[in-house]
C-alpha cells in the first residue's frame, strides 16, 4: 500500500492531466443539467449587466492582475520571505486567475445574497462559452513577459481543451436535463459535483504529496498579496457597476461573478500550460523557473480559491443584510 501511494506521488504528474479533465468534465456536466436555452436568451434582456461583467472580467480585471504582477516584479528577493522563484509562481499564477471566467459557486452565492440570479447564471453560462477565446489570450498577454526562458502558451491546446472538457459536457449536461425530469436531474447534479469535489481532492493530496504546495517560497506577503488581488477586483468591479448606475441586485451578481473563479478548469489550463513532458530539454535554469511558476499556479489557484468563497460569502450576507434593511424601512 505504502509502495503504491509512493508511486502515485512520484508519478503524480502524469495522472495530473487525466484527474484534472475528468474533474472539469463532471463538473460541467453537472452545471449544464441546471441550464436551459431560456437562461441564455435572457441576457438579451439583461444586456447592461451582461455588458458591465464583461468589461470587469475581460478588461479591468487582467489589467489589475498586470498592475499587481508589475509590483511584485518591483519587491525587492527575499522581502516578506518572497523568494526570486516563488515571484515568478505568485505573478503567473494571477495571470492564470485573470484569464478564467466565472465559477458555478457564484450562483448560489447570489442566491443568498438575493442577487440577480437569472443575471449571475446567464453570466456564467456566457462567459463561459467566451473563454473558449478569451482564456488563451488574455493568458498569452499576462505569462509570456513573466517567465524567463523558452517558456511559451500553447493557446491551441488551451482552447481545444476548453472546447472538449468544458463546452462539449456543458451542452451534454443541457441535453440531459431536457430529456429527463427535474428528479433525475437533480441526482445527476448531485453526482456530478460530488464526483468533481472527490477528484479535486485527490488533486490537492497528490500535489501534496508530490511536494508541488510548498509554502516557503512564498513566505507571509505571497498569500498578501493574493489576498490584495482578490479585494482590488471585487471593488474595481464594485466602483464599475456603481458609476454605470446598476441596481444593488444587479451589482452583487456581477462583483461574485467577477471575484468567484472557476478555480476548476484553472487547474485544467494549468496541465495544458505545463504538459508533463514540458522539462525534456531544457536546461537547469530554464527547468528551475518554469518549475517555480507550475508550482506557483498550483498554489494560487487553491489559496484563492479558498479566499474567494469567504470573500464572496462576506459581500453576499452583508447584501443581503443591507436589501433586508431597506425592506423594512419601505
Amino acid at each position: 500500500m505504502l509502495d503504491q501511494l509512493s508511486s502515485f506521488f512520484s508519478d503524480f504528474n502524469q495522472y495530473e492531466r487525466v484527474l484534472s479533465t475528468t474533474m472539469v468534465t463532471f463538473s460541467m456536466l453537472g452545471m449544464g443539467a441546471t441550464l436551459t436555452v431560456r437562461d441564455f436568451v435572457n441576457t438579451l434582456t439583461a444586456w447592461r449587466g451582461l455588458a458591465v461583467g464583461f468589461v470587469a472580467q475581460l478588461i479591468l480585471v487582467p489589467i489589475w492582475a498586470g498592475l499587481t504582477m508589475f509590483v511584485i516584479g518591483m519587491i525587492p528577493d527575499g522581502f516578506g520571505g518572497l523568494t526570486a522563484a516563488g515571484a515568478i509562481g505568485i505573478t503567473t499564477g494571477l495571470a492564470l486567475l485573470a484569464a478564467m471566467p466565472g465559477g458555478s459557486l457564484s450562483n448560489l452565492l447570489t442566491f443568498i445574497g438575493n442577487g440577480n440570479v437569472a443575471l449571475s447564471v446567464s453570466l456564467t453560462a456566457v462567459t463561459t462559452f467566451v473563454c473558449l477565446f478569451a482564456t488563451p489570450l488574455v493568458l498569452a498577454a499576462l505569462v509570456s513577459v513573466q517567465v524567463p526562458g523558452s517558456f511559451a502558451i500553447d493557446k491551441l491546446q488551451i482552447m481545444l481543451d476548453i472546447a472538449l472538457f468544458l463546452i462539449a459536457p456543458l451542452l451534454l449536461g443541457m441535453l440531459f436535463r431536457r430529456l429527463t425530469h427535474s428528479k433525475h436531474q437533480i441526482v445527476f447534479t448531485k453526482i456530478m459535483v460530488r464526483a468533481s469535489l472527490v477528484l479535486l481532492s485527490v488533486i490537492i493530496f497528490g500535489s501534496l504529496g508530490a511536494g508541488r504546495l510548498q509554502f516557503g517560497p512564498y513566505g507571509w506577503i505571497g498569500p498578501v498579496i493574493v489576498a490584495l488581488f482578490g479585494i482590488g477586483a471585487l471593488w474595481l468591479t464594485r466602483l464599475c457597476t456603481f458609476a454605470c448606475g446598476m441596481i444593488d441586485r444587479d451589482s452583487l451578481a456581477v462583483v461574485i461573478e467577477v471575484v468567484v473563479k472557476n478555480g476548476l478548469l484553472a487547474l485544467l489550463v494549468l496541465t495544458a500550460m505545463f504538459p508533463s513532458d514540458m522539462l525534456v530539454g531544457k536546461n537547469e535554469e530554464d527547468a528551475r523557473l518554469i518549475v517555480a511558476a507550475r508550482d506557483g499556479c498550483m498554489f494560487v489557484v487553491l489559496f484563492f480559491g479558498a479566499f474567494s468563497i469567504v470573500a464572496g460569502s462576506s459581500f453576499s450576507l452583508r447584501g443581503r443584510k443591507r436589501r433586508g434593511r431597506q425592506a423594512e424601512t419601505t
